[in-house]
């Protein structure tokens, strides 16, 4: 399972006070082996408050973090005591033994690759990428500009709302392509089958999708139905969360996305059989 928890609503943008809580009895029901979270938080002094503790109760022993962000709670939350700071970036949680975990810094110095090894057994070893690609970091008056115009047309449209809108467009695709090259040339270092999976911030068939899936398969391609949306924001047809695999050490027998409004991403869920492998 991959998801963007988005800092576990922790600005409280769903308004929905209860949203931190359906995150965690969302993980619970659902209860993947492999649980990759991007936008997950933990305290700066301690990296079991306020999720990784809970989470290792509900069965996770095997944890893995690499920070991309470290801020100031208080830009986040009126909630937040002075000084205090969080660590912001990716988590994974596993019930599979986790090893030699390396942390690989992208182009863009913010963001970063956390890899390891998932040992299932002896026989079965799985080098496992978890990332989170550039967005284009539009803002609130941003996103009502777009939905302005999806709803009234063009007669909506402002050119320099509209330019400024297609800079950070160009920007943020530019440095996807230099992360995409990036990750392309790490999986050529890998010993073992692979799994890479997160949010990429970008479509199906573009130049970032390519590049990062190479010869592996697409979960969603493999077992999926529909469009497969996982951003509930601007358009409906938006997926752009991941999970690629190697079809020649797994093979997909389920997916699903679940259509929940706590994160500006929906989870993704993908669930395979190991194939059969020499001794």
């Amino acid at each position: 399972m991959t998801w963007n928890v988005h800092l576990f609503d922790l600005g409280e943008w769903t308004k929905d006070k209860s949203s931190k809580a359906k995150i965690l009895k969302l993980i619970k029901d659902e209860n993947p082996d492999i649980l990759c979270l991007q936008e997950f938080y933990w305290d700066a002094d301690g990296s079991l408050e306020p999720y990784t503790r809970v989470l290792q109760q509900q069965g996770y022993p095997f944890v893995q973090f690499s920070i991309e962000h470290v801020i100031n709670k208080s830009q986040i939350t009126i909630a937040a005591k002075k000084g205090e700071k969080i660590n912001v970036g990716h988590a994974v949680f596993s019930k599979y033994p986790l090893r030699n975990k390396q942390q690989y810094l992208m182009a863009d110095k913010n963001y970063n690759m956390l890899s390891m090894e998932v040992v299932v057994d002896s026989i079965n070893i799985f080098s496992l990428n978890v990332v989170h690609l550039t967005s284009v970091g539009f803002g609130r008056s941003e996103m009502a500009y777009i939905d302005e115009v999806k709803s009234k047309g063009v007669d909506a449209q402002n050119e320099s709302k509209s330019k400024s809108l297609l800079k950070k467009l160009y920007t943020a695709s530019a440095k996807r392509a230099d992360m995409a090259n990036r990750i392309d040339s790490l999986k050529r270092e890998m010993d073992y089958p692979q799994i890479i999976c997160g949010d990429f911030n970008d479509v199906p068939g573009s130049y970032v999708y390519n590049t990062v899936k190479g010869k592996l398969s697409d979960a969603f391609v493999a077992r999926g139905v529909g469009l497969g949306r996982t951003y509930q924001h601007i358009f409906p047809t938006l997926r752009i969360d991941y999970i690629f695999y190697d079809d020649t050490a797994l093979k997909a027998i389920g997916y699903k996305g679940i259509s929940v409004g706590l994160s500006d991403h929906y989870p993704v869920i993908a669930n395979f059989s190991l194939r059969e492998r020499e001794k």
